[in-house]
Order: structure tokens, then sequence, then C-alpha cells
């Protein structure tokens, strides 16, 4: 274990220094050296080796390994079988089947089932050893120098002897401890998602999958595990051993080719380090529907899924290589089920028509030859070989000597090369049982692997077969603590924890006796190793049962995951003194809405812990005893939390989310696993039905099917079915260019789910999603519309054929929900398209609007109505109208402000706002909605009514008070002066915004937000939000449904996740503010930050160079050879401000700020410089004095020295400064080149 301390321990990224480590020794020019020459010895030496995912660095998947001519099946045997990350993507499916790893006679499997690495014989297929890891092992295991290298889920890469499975060394890449439920599994907010790749003596390798989270790229000496700095000729231009990532998401497997190193980013562009200038390399190609997790490097060419790119002249060639096998000359690939061969030395250009009749030319590669699939096998003819093709793709896995082997199905083949006058054949085939993923060539034997998870060795002998070892099948009898635990917290599935196990046994009994998902944590690395052992012979280890080696109090794990929390010993405690300590941990792992902690506490011991919970006053906590166990229950709401009950909020349509505890910043509390599995959504095109979130439970519509899931956790709780039928979906709003009009109106209260289907009002229990009644239409023909419920009256619209508008509602009726009974009813006069409900009062539009149900055709324009139309109120208990108005507005968009009687009705052009109590005309605005680039049916006719405010979201993003209809205004952070509050966002958009008390939420190209008491937007980026609006603040989380599903764009990740506040994130934002020519009263400069950021005491931090979007910049010029640079806030250590000290810029001589463009006399200030040191630099190395205004205010100031360490944050406060027109900022360096990583400017009058 490096750095004494286990993986689990937080610790900083120490580096060497170039002149007291050995690698510090190394320069840029000898590394390359010694890379060319560890290659050449490897393939000169180990031959028939194949050492890492696709035999080596470029991911070529060619050896010079001959295999036999005739193989036959030596032996077998079954793995557990696969938990890939992302099942519902295959486009970063880089986990779908076990790759193996061969060197000499060992072959090494990684699992993600089972969290480990595991070393088999390659002649008998008998087990070696097994080493764990803290979470997945994703990727395949690269061998070096004795070591078997590999990452995990859990931030961490691991070495191990080759011969042994000993423990070598633990690098931990997570800057921190804190951990998530990822994928279905509690891994590290920094799982290791980069693949490692082998660049000499150096592992690469990332950690990390959330931008906004932190993605960092990371090098290691392979013989030490100790970060593998590497210097060039300038001290201060090092290749840090910790590189930040900016907005990438790397998952895959890195490649190395011409010291090219490529990051692959799941379907997004792969990013290029050019290793010799340790500069980024931009490329630029399609990535819809075509990239991949997968990338090969090979010379100037660069193949990603199936896109074929010159990365010197940066073009994308015609030809499609999907998954290549390369040499420096050649390309083997499976093409429309045929085998061919393509030239890489001599691309030709082609010309060719276009769809409009242009000529085109493209860069292609030359064919050199094809095999044709009924070469390989018997295959049908005409489109039934179509069929059969989309089944059962060819695929060329490898080059093996003069000899490919690839797959078609279940089929497995060898193709001889051509040679001079003979053309290339299938010499060798055979079929398997199961899906063949991946086939390597090594020690005179083909290994394949299926998605099955069944290990498969080929050989010129004929072996025993399967070696299988069989699962230990003894069950004890139930445990009466198993039991009793299980009864006390009234639940036996979701996620259990265990704090301190014991001797392991009541582990084994709950998993036994419930579904529970066990997390066991225990600070002895001896019981958890053994409690490993002993659950993997049961074939419990892995997604079952997972086991942490860490005290419980400092791990990280996560809020609100578990169901049930127990413990089989807790003597990690510490005593009774820190039982307020265990209570705060255990009640902040329990789920709410009834999770419940069950422990056994020796002695008096569990009285004096309920005493003393009862004291700490946790909000929602019960305490009872319980059969010997001190009981404790999270009873009910967050608080501060609010439901999400209909698709739009609530019945009044506010848009409006209640919910106080979702606020910037945000961070991941889960991601992926069931709930983004693609089943349970319909594609983003459709515009489905928004989700509506209670009591924990996030309810979605699909295809066929109604299912709810825990919104902490991303649990499928239930699903029930339901059968699709378009001739019922009347009133939906829908996207009809793809012509389908998708889902059912429905609703959530805590007592039941109201869903329209068949025309009908099925009502189902939101805790089982069995069905508890029907509530059918009156008339025979006539179907219920959009609903929605007010306390225990259900309002609803009926829909009737009215001749040449078809089906158009009609119809009021209001109806007791718990029996169905018809209270009052109301015959519209024309139509009643929209509804709002207040408390008392039903409102609707009566009138005719002519398409809005065809959005898409309608492209957002105001739809043609009759010349009268009417506002109605009516009494909501008795149906006795209130009043009723004509109006001039063609009303497409209806909603009402509970808080200050006011109904708001829009349309495109414009919109007015109505006393709800007597129809009185408050205020009018005559606006033309001009969008967000979004679709029209999304923006341009919806306003939200948040407190006192109305905020126009149909673009541009202004508000204004909802009783006057006067502008908001908010104060300028610079200036000081009132300026009208404003948002904006940039990038595509396709769906409209939702408020809550603290955030706006929209798609802004990614998922985006604004803080509504900033007016600051920030991007989430990484992944998309959906068509229909999937970022949801209810139940205390952001919630994210998977909402894009079915689109082909290049986002890197299309999954389900959700968000908690946490303070330490990061968060850079843009915002509508104007620049301005006033005086300045209080600003920040963060240099070399990403974007724009508000700080809790009212500063705004611009970022400088102004790169993060729209800003109110102000103007600065910078002196001097400045270079800036960027870490993520994580890897800070800070009081405060981490983020401004995150990042700065070097070499910097003189920085100039305006203040004020038309000051006269000066004026002074309160000035603050930040200061942290990036680089391993020593005390002495990095000299510099300070002028403020051409004073001076530090003298041989030396960051090192101050802090003693690098990445932590220095403040030097001045007061009394001061300026004029602007102030100047002179760095003057003595030793080394200056550094600066912020500027904070108050003025003092």
């Amino acid at each position: 274990m490096r750095r004494g301390s286990s993986p689990m321990t937080p610790r900083r990224h120490h580096r060497f220094s170039r002149r007291t480590g050995s690698m510090s020794t190394i320069t840029a020019r000898c590394l390359l050296l010694s890379s060319c020459l560890s290659l050449l010895l490897t393939s000169s030496l180990t031959a028939a080796d194949w050492p890492t995912w696709r035999h080596d660095s470029e991911r070529s998947g060619a050896t010079s390994e001959t295999l036999p001519a005739t193989l036959h099946l030596a032996w077998s045997r079954q793995l557990a079988t696969p938990q890939p990350a992302w099942p519902e993507d295959p486009r970063i499916g880089f986990d779908l089947v076990p790759e193996p790893i061969v060197v000499g006679r060992t072959l090494y499997l990684a699992s993600t089932r089972t969290d480990s690495v595991t070393a088999y014989d390659t002649r008998t297929g008998k087990r070696k050893w097994r080493a764990f890891a803290d979470g997945p092992v994703r990727f395949a295991p690269l061998v070096a120098d004795g070591r078997v290298v590999f990452g995990s889920d859990d931030g961490c890469v691991y070495a191990v002897e080759a011969a042994t499975g000993k423990s070598l060394w633990t690098y931990r890449a997570a800057p921190a401890i804190r951990k998530v439920l990822g994928n279905d599994r509690l891994i590290s907010v920094w799982p290791v998602r980069g693949g490692p790749v082998l660049d000499g003596n150096v592992v690469r390798f990332t950690a990390g999958v959330w931008p906004f989270e932190g993605a960092f790229l990371c090098a290691v000496d392979v013989a030490t595990g100790q970060p593998a700095e590497i210097y060039g000729p300038d001290d201060f231009d090092p290749q840090h051993a910790v590189r930040t990532l900016k907005d990438l998401t790397p998952q895959g497997y890195l490649a190395l080719s011409a010291r090219k190193l490529y990051i692959p980013c799941g379907r997004a562009v792969a990013a290029c380090l050019d290793l010799k200038t340790n500069q980024f390399v931009a490329h630029s190609y399609s990535t819809s529907n075509t990239t991949n997790y997968h990338v090969v490097a090979q010379g100037r060419w660069l193949f990603h899924g199936s896109i074929a790119y010159d990365t010197t002249t940066k073009t994308t060639l015609g030809t499609r290589n999907h998954k290549p096998v390369t040499t420096p000359a050649k390309a083997f690939v499976g093409e429309a089920g045929a085998v061919v061969a393509y030239d890489l030395q001599n691309p030709k250009k082609v010309t060719s028509k276009d769809r409009r009749g242009r000529n085109v030319t493209t860069t292609v590669m030359t064919k050199l030859w094809t095999l044709a699939n009924a070469s390989i096998q018997k295959v049908p003819a005409g489109n039934a070989y179509k069929k059969f093709l989309a089944a059962n793709p060819l695929a060329i896995d490898l080059k093996a000597g003069k000899r490919l082997y690839g797959h078609q199905g279940s089929l497995l083949f060898a193709v001889d090369l051509p040679v001079a006058g003979k053309a290339g054949q299938v010499t060798w085939k055979t079929t398997i049982t199961g899906t063949p993923g991946s086939q390597i060539a090594a020690d005179g034997r083909l290994f394949v692997t299926t998605a099955e998870g069944r290990l498969l060795c080929f050989s010129a002998e004929k072996g025993p077969g399967d070696v299988s070892e069989s699962v230990a099948d003894a069950k004890p009898a139930a445990s009466p603590r198993a039991t009793s635990i299980l009864k006390t917290a009234g639940s036996d599935s979701g996620f259990g924890l265990v704090l301190g196990i014991g001797d392991g046994s009541l582990v084994e009994a709950l998993a036994r006796q419930s579904d529970l998902r066990l997390i066991c944590v225990d600070p002895d690395p001896a019981r958890i190793g053994a409690l490993r052992r002993r659950l993997d012979r049961l074939g419990l280890y892995g997604h079952r049962v997972a086991a942490l080696a860490a005290n419980p109090l400092t791990c990280g794990l996560p809020p609100y995951i578990a169901n049930v929390i127990t413990s089989e010993s807790l003597e990690w405690v510490g005593g009774p003194d820190n039982g307020p300590k265990l209570a705060r941990l255990v009640f902040g792992c329990l789920r709410p809405y009834g999770g419940t902690a069950a422990l056994s506490i020796p002695g008096d011991g569990s009285a004096a812990f309920l005493k003393q919970v009862a004291g700490m006053k946790l909000p929602g906590a019960r305490t009872s005893m319980s059969d010997g166990l001190a009981v404790v229950r999270r009873e009910g709401a967050l608080p501060g939390a609010a439901d999400w009950t209909h698709e739009y909020g609530d019945p009044s349509n506010s848009l409006m989310s209640q919910d106080q505890l979702v606020r910037a910043p945000l961070g991941v509390l889960w991601f992926g696993g069931p709930a983004s599995d693609g089943s349970l959504f319909y594609n983003r095109h459709f515009w489905g039905p928004s989700m509506a979130v209670i009591d924990g439970r996030m309810f979605l519509q699909g295809p066929g099917k109604l299912s709810a899931v825990d919104v902490y956790t991303g649990r499928i709780l239930w699903q029930t079915p339901l059968v699709d039928d378009e001739n019922y979906r009347a009133g939906r709003r829908g996207n009809d260019f793809e012509k389908s009009l998708a889902g059912f109106h429905f609703l959530a209260v805590r007592d039941g789910i109201y869903l329209v289907h068949k025309g009908r009002i099925l009502k189902i229990d939101p805790a089982s999603g069995k069905q508890l009644a029907i509530f059918a239409p009156s008339k025979k023909g006539d179907t219920w519309g959009r609903i929605r419920v007010q306390g225990d009256l259900l309002i609803g619209t009926i829909h009737r054929v009215q001749g040449k508008r078809g089906r158009v509602p009609t119809e009021l009726q209001v109806l007791n929900r718990q029996t169905g009974k018809l209270i009052w009813k109301h015959t519209a006069e024309m139509t009643v398209p929209l509804v709002a409900v207040s408390n008392d009062t039903l409102y609707c539009l009566d009138g005719v609007l002519e398409g809005l149900y065809k959005d898409w055709a309608r492209r957002g324009l105001v739809p043609k109505s009759d010349p009268i139309r009417y506002l109605k109120a009516f009494d909501l208990k008795t149906g006795k109208p209130k009043w009723k108005y004509t109006t001039d507005l063609v009303v497409t968009w209806m909603n009402y402000s509970k808080d200050h009687d006011v109904l708001m009705a829009s349309n495109k052009k414009g919109m007015v706002a109505y006393r709800g109590g007597d129809g009185e005309e408050l205020w009018r605005k005559y606006s033309e909605g001009k969008g967000f680039l979004g679709h029209p049916e999304s923006y341009w006719d919806r306003v939200i009514v948040s407190g006192n405010r109305v905020i126009d979201q149909r673009g541009p993003g202004k508000a204004y008070n909802i009783l006057t209809g006067e502008p908001i205004l908010r104060r300028d952070p610079i200036t000081g002066k009132e300026v009208p509050w404003e948002f904006t966002k940039s990038g595509h958009h396709c769906n409209y915004a939702i408020a809550s008390p603290h955030l706006l939420t929209f798609r802004a190209a990614s998922a985006g937000f604004t803080d509504v008491e900033t007016g600051n937007t920030a991007r989430l980026q990484g992944f998309r939000s959906g068509c229909r609006n999937s970022l949801i603040p209810a139940n205390g989380v952001l919630n994210s449904p998977n909402f894009a599903h079915g689109c082909v764009c290049g986002y890197s990740l299309f999954t389900s996740l959700a968000f908690t506040h946490v303070p330490r994130a990061e968060m850079w934002s843009y915002s509508a503010l104007k620049p301005s020519d006033s005086s300045v009263k209080r600003l920040g400069v963060n240099l070399g930050a990403p974007g724009d950021r508000m700080a809790e005491d009212g500063t705004l931090w611009l970022d400088y160079p102004s790169v993060g979007g729209s800003s109110p910049d102000v103007r600065i010029t910078a002196k001097g050879k400045p270079r800036t640079f960027r870490q993520h806030t994580s890897l800070v250590t800070a009081r405060d401000h981490g983020w401004v000290a995150s990042s700065g810029v070097t070499g910097l001589q003189t920085l100039t700020i305006r203040l004020d463009k038309t000051a006269k006399t000066p004026r002074s200030y309160t000035v603050r410089l930040h200061f942290c040191e990036p680089d391993d630099v020593k005390p002495g190395q990095r000299v510099f004095d300070v002028r403020l205004g051409g004073k001076s205010v530090l003298e041989e100031f030396d960051v090192m020295a101050t802090t003693r360490t690098r990445h932590k944050a220095v403040v030097r406060e001045f007061k009394k400064v001061t300026a004029a027109t602007e102030l100047t900022i002179d760095l003057v360096a003595r030793t080394g080149t200056p550094l600066l990583n912020g500027v904070e400017i108050v003025a003092e009058d």
C-alpha cells in the first residue's frame, strides 16, 4: 500500500520533486527513448503474451503469435455473470464482456460483479488467486514488470504481484472519499473509467466521469505506484501526474500512438493529448450514431467506433471501420457481413454525388481484398439475409501471425491471410454456446469470453472441458437475530448497511433471509478479507454483498441510501461518548419515509444511545426498543422537501416546485442502474408525459408500463403494465412530427395515482402499483382528457367528437376522487382546452384553439381561434359560476398563483394577469417570445408563477412583479446599481423551464440551471436532459430521469441520475448581466477559471480570460508571458474560495483592471490577492514581489515557503489601496516565474 494508508484514507496527491525523486531526473527525451526501448523489448521477448487490452497501447488487436491451424476446446469455466455499467447504452459497453489478459502461462480477468481480478492457469483453467478491490473492476488489467495493474470504480488503481496476487501498491486517484450509488453499486464519485494504458514505465488512466464533479488524467510509476510527474526543460512546465480534464467524460480504454494519448469519452469525440507538447489537440468528427467507447490509434489514423479519422489532415474518411484490427500498413474489419482488408498507407480520393446532385470529394481507404459472408458459413438470401446480419453481425477480433480470428453469432472462425496467387480462406471454425464477446491469442492458445460470462480455451489438444468450481450450497438455519432485525425494520429489500461485521455470520444470514443489497463497513482489513472470501465461495459477494475496510464514520457514505442499518459489532464507535457521531451517521444514511436502524448495543448502551438520539432532536427521528434492539426510524419527508404531483407541478400549472432543499452547488447522489433502462422511457421526440414525485417515489411512464423508482437510490420499486393505445390520448400535447403521441395523462398524490387509460381513469396504489379503482365516463363514446386533483376532488375534461374538429374537450367534470361520484359538471359553449385550479376555484378557457395539440406542425405559433373566447371561473366545490369575461388574447397557456390570487394567461405574443377572485385585469404585456433556440412547443407560450414574480421563459428570460407587471429588479453585484432581473441560456434547447425557490432548471445543450438569486446560469456537463423537462426538484433531490432516451447525438452519457446540494462542488456560470461603465463596488477576477461564480459574500468572480459564456466582463489587460493553469477544486486545500485557488496564471508581469472609466479622483479599496502553488517546487524556487498601484505590498513572497505544501491556498489582504480609473498589479520575479490565482476588489466608501 503506497503512502502508508488504505485506499479509504484521505490523502493528498504528493508529487516527486525534480531534484529528489528518481522520476524527476527523467527528461521528456529520455522518457521517449525508454518508451521506444520498452516497446521493442516487449515485442521481441514476450511475443506470445497479450499483456493489455487488444494486445498493445495502440489497441491494435494484432500479435505475432501463431496458433495451431486446428483448435479444439481444451477447457472452459463459468464466470460470474457480468454486470456492465451501462447495459442501456451499447455505445459505452466497455465492460459488456470480460476481457482476458495473458502473460506467460497465466490468464487474468477482471470482474464487474465480484469486484476482483482473478488469475487462471492457461493450461488447466484452474484458479491461481483472486485479488479484491473496493468496487467493480470494469477494465482489463495490464501486466508489466511482474505486476498486474488495474483500476476500480472505488477510485483507486492497484498493483498486485503477477505470480501470487499479493498487494504491491494502491494509488487513490479520487481526490476525496465521497461515495455515490453509481451503476447500481456503491462506488467513488470518481471511478476509474479511463482504462489504463502503459507508456514506458508509466501507467496512464483517468478517474471521474462527471465534469462538474471533476475528471482527472493520472500517471503513476508502474513499479512504485508513485505519481509520475514528468518534467521537460522548463521546471515550471511539468506534465502533472494529475491533470484536470475540462468538460470531458472519459470512459473507455486509453490508447497511445506516436506520442499522442487518446482519451475516449463514450459517445463524444475522443480527446487527444500530445505528450510531446503537453497540449490537447482539437479534433472534430461526427458523433451521431457513429462513436462509442472503442478507440484504436495507429500512427496518423484514429479509429473511433465506426469513424476513421486522419489526425494529420483532420479529415473524416468516407470509409467506415468498426473496431478494426490494425497493423501499421493495414486494417481488418467485419463489414456488411464480409471480412475486408484496407490499405492504411495509400488513401485515395473519390468523387460522388450528394442528395442534391452536387459533386462531393471524399478520402477513403483503398480496399485490398474481401472475403464474402457465404465463404464463412451458409447464410440466407435476400431480405432474410438482412435480418440474419442484423442479428448476427460479423466481427474481426484479432490478428495472430498470418491469420485473422473473428465471430458471427455463436460461430468462431479463422481466416488465413491471402498469399501470392492465393485468396484468403476460412481454415477453422467452430460453434460455441453463448455470444462471443472477446478473443485473444497467447501461449499457443485461443481464449474466448462470452456475454454470458463463460471463458473458453482452445488449443491443439482436446482437454477436460468444464473446469468450473461449484458454488458452496450449504444453507444454515435461519438466524433469529437476522429475523428480528428484518421484522423490526419492516423491509427486506433495498439497500442495507452493516456497520461493523463481527465474524460475518449476521451479514451472511441477512443476505440469505432477505433481498437486501448489503454494504458492509468495518475498520479491520482482516475481517473484511475473510468476509469477502467467505461470501465469494457462496456466490454472494459483489452485487449482493459488498464490503469495505474503513471506519464507517469517515468513509464517505452517501445520504439516504439505506432501508435498513444494523451492526454485529459497534466496537469501532469508541465508547458511549461517540453516540452522537453514530447517530448522525446512521440518521444521515437512512432513507426518508421509513428507513430503520436496528442496533444491538451491549449492556445499558441501547437506552443511553436512544436518549442521546432523542436529545439531538433530529427531524423525523422516532426511537424505540424492540426485541432488545435500539431502533431509530426516519419517518416522513425531509424538512423543506416538496412533492411534484402533476405534469406541470400542481393543479394550477405553476411550473413551480416548492422544494427548499435543492440548491446550488449540486453533486451527484446516484446515477445509472435500473432506473436508466431504456424500456422505462418513450423516445425523447415523442414528448411523453412528465414524471410525478411523491413520498420518495418517482413515477415514470414508458412503452407498455408505469414504473415507480426510489428517488434516493434509483431502485425500481414496482412496475405495472399499461397497454399502449393511441386512440385514447385525448388532449395529449406531443411531438407529432414522429407521428406518435405517447403516454397517458396522470398525476400522483399520497393515496393514489390517477391515470387516464383507454378513456377511463385508473386509480393505482402508489406503494404497490396495484389497481384500486376505475372511473369510467358516464356516456358511451366519451373519454377523459387531462385530469387534476385538489383535495378530495378529481377534476377532468371530457372529450367528445365534434364534427370536423374531431375529439375535443367539451365538458368539465368534478368527481369525489375516493368514490368516483359526480359532484358537478359544466358543458362548454365551445371547448375547454385549458384549465387551472386553485384551492377553491376552477379557471378555464372556453373557446376554440385549432391545432393546439399539434405542436410541431404549429411551430409554436398562436393557433387560429374563433372570434369569441371566454375566461371562466367556477366555485370548485359546487360548480357555481364566479365570473366570466371575454378575452382578446388567444390563450394557449394558463396558470395560477395561490400566494397572490393571480391568474396568468399567455401565448407567444403576450401575457395578461387577472385577479383570481373577480377576474379583473391587473396588467398585460405585449412581448413576443423569441425562445432560446428551442423547439416551439416548449417555450413560446409558458410563463412560470414563482412567489411574487412571473418568470417569462419565452425568451428573453425576464421576470415581472405578479401584481403590477413591473420588472423585478436585482442589484448588479459589480456596480451595486439596480438592474432588471434576467436569465439566459446557450446551446440547443428543447424543453421548458421549471422553477423552485432556488433554481430554474432546463436544457441548455447539456442539462442546466439558473440560480434564482444570482441570475447566473450553470451547466451540468456530460449528459443532456429530455425534450420534456427532466430536471425536477422534489423530495429533497434534483431528479433527472433519462428523458433523452433515443437520442443518437454525441453527448457522453444518457442515463438517469439525481443530485443533492454539495457545498464544496464546483459550479461555473455565465449570465445575462451586461458590462457597465459605472464604478466598481465589488469585483473578483478569477484567473484561468472556466467560468464565473458568485461567492456567498456577494462578490461576482469573473473568469479571465473570459471563456465561460456571456458575462459582464470588465476591461482587463495582462502583460508578460502569462500561462494559465487549472486543477479541480477538490484537489485544493482552502478555508473557503477553493475554486479561486484551483486556477491561476504563471509568468504574469502586470495585471490592469479598470475600476471607473470616468473617475477624476482616487478612492480607497480593499484588495485581496489569492495564491496557490500548482507545481511541485521547493521553497525558494518561486519568489517574487507584488506592487499595487505602484506601491510595494509584498517583498520576496514565496507561496511554497508560506504554505509548505502545493495546492494549499493563501490570501493576502491589503486595505486602503487607492486607485482612480484602474488598479495595476505588478508581479516582479526574483526566482522562477510569478504566480497569481485571483484578485478581489471591494470599495471601502
